[in-house]
């Protein structure tokens, strides 16, 4: 099942990566009680969320509604940046690391 998901959109394994990485600064500060998949499930959607800003903010705006993969480049920004926002949330807690990311520039 995970597979034929794949097929259908190889970028799914790389957002997936990013949210769990996030999920998991997050948690640090923050842990989920076991069991809560209610909480869980919040979280995760929040995260999406956060990670679909993230990715925004990185990936230039002509490349959105290309149809074609993006550049090496890009994706390493991508990645540079999930790395960098998972480090911010671990140093100083999500809620300022959040208004960080959607702070006028």
């Amino acid at each position: 099942m995970a597979e034929e998901h794949a097929d259908r959109n190889p970028w799914q394994g790389y957002f997936d990566w990013q949210v769990t990485t996030l999920m998991l600064a997050r948690d640090l500060h923050e842990p989920i009680r076991p069991g809560d998949e209610t909480a869980a499930e919040s979280r995760r959607s929040e995260m999406e969320q956060y990670v679909a800003t993230l990715t925004r903010t990185v990936v230039p705006e002509e490349l959105w509604n290309g149809g074609a993969a993006w550049p090496p480049e890009v994706m390493r920004a991508i990645t540079q940046a999930t790395i960098g926002h998972a480090q911010d949330i671990v140093d100083r807690g999500f809620e300022v690391a959040a208004t960080a990311l959607t702070a006028p520039g």
